[in-house]
């Protein structure tokens, strides 16, 4: 039985917790249901369970019983502070007498508290301030002027509220209509440029110029892996290789596009040029431009492999004489 009631008692001790440091522990039902559960368990073998809810119990009492006892929210806790009370009672006789000392200090505080606090105001009485309720004859004020005076002060008070009752139309009104105005469409997000590769496919362009394209495709590419590799991708040329594939090329190819396609290959444009040639000789002027940028990659490496070479030979090469035998 033991090796069950010992759990018990920790999930009583649990609900004793929750049910004390909420809004049931105002409720006399809910704290007298908790604390049965740890008397219960407590004279089924668990006696350690009374100590930590006694100790939790000193903690409800310091939360909930002082205050202003004459006010309305204290009166709304007195049930369950009863309550507790009585859980402190069996507490005590079960194991936890020394909670008969904590107790009665914060009773002797709470009685000093209790008597100091004020009481509640009394209602007001519908006298004009500073004024005796005295007949006119003993030279008080006319009741006929009291009464106008009580008036005003009504009349006062029903203007403001209509005042407030009608700017808080006015205000719901206004939002009625911002929420009847459509809200602005988003602005429309370009489509972003195909890359190159999807214009090697476009059968609009020309065949030359789909060749033309796959070349740059494959060379930036080339140019772009061996600058990054190279541990220059942040340089000029490495930015240039990128405007090369991804602006200047495709701005070239949709310019091309633009023009009517059964005029593009032969209406001349400029100087006895059509459409076709002057997207040729565009193509043709960037594929040099990423020839010129490997090129350069080329020989930069290429310096750095004859130095090496040349280190090598004066490291490891001997003068003939010393291979003859």
């Amino acid at each position: 039985m033991e090796w069950i009631v010992h759990p018990l008692a920790g999930v009583a001790l649990a609900f004793w917790g929750s049910v004390i440091f909420s809004r049931r522990g105002r409720q006399w039902r809910s704290v007298a249901l908790a604390a049965g559960l740890i008397v219960l368990l407590a004279a089924l073998g668990a006696n350690w369970v009374v100590h930590p809810a006694a100790g939790m119990l000193l903690g409800f009492f310091g939360s909930r019983a002082f205050g202003n006892v004459h006010s309305p929210k204290w009166r709304r806790r007195w049930p369950g502070l009863v309550a507790g009370l009585v859980a402190a009672v069996f507490f005590m006789a079960l194991g936890a007498g020394w909670l008969i000392f904590p107790l009665s200090v914060m009773a002797v505080i709470w009685l000093f508290t209790a008597m100091a606090a004020p009481r509640a105001p009394e209602p007001a009485r519908l006298e004009a301030p500073g004024v005796a309720a005295l007949p006119e004859q003993a030279g008080g004020l006319p009741m006929g002027h009291l009464s106008g005076h009580w008036t005003e002060h009504a009349e006062a008070r029903a203007d403001r509220r209509a005042a407030r009752r009608q700017a808080k139309r006015a205000r719901r009104e206004q939002e009625r209509r911002e929420e009847a105005v459509p809200a602005a469409p988003p602005p429309p997000v370009p489509d972003p440029a195909p890359s190159l590769a999807a214009y090697v496919r476009d059968e609009r362009l020309p065949g030359e110029a789909r060749a033309q394209l796959a070349a740059l495709d494959l060379r930036t590419k080339e140019a772009l892996t061996h600058l990054e590799a190279s541990g220059q991708g942040g340089s000029e040329a490495a930015y240039l290789a990128r405007a090369v594939r991804d602006e200047y090329a495709p701005t070239a190819v949709q310019a091309y596009l633009k023009l009517p396609p059964t005029l593009a290959n032969v209406e001349p444009l400029e100087q006895g040029k059509t459409g076709r040639d002057l997207l040729h000789e565009q193509l043709n002027l960037l594929l040099n431009g990423v020839q010129d940028i490997l090129g350069t990659a080329l020989h930069s490496g290429g310096r750095e492999l004859l130095t090496h070479g040349r280190f090598l030979e004066d490291k490891f090469r001997k003068p003939r004489g010393d291979l003859d035998v």
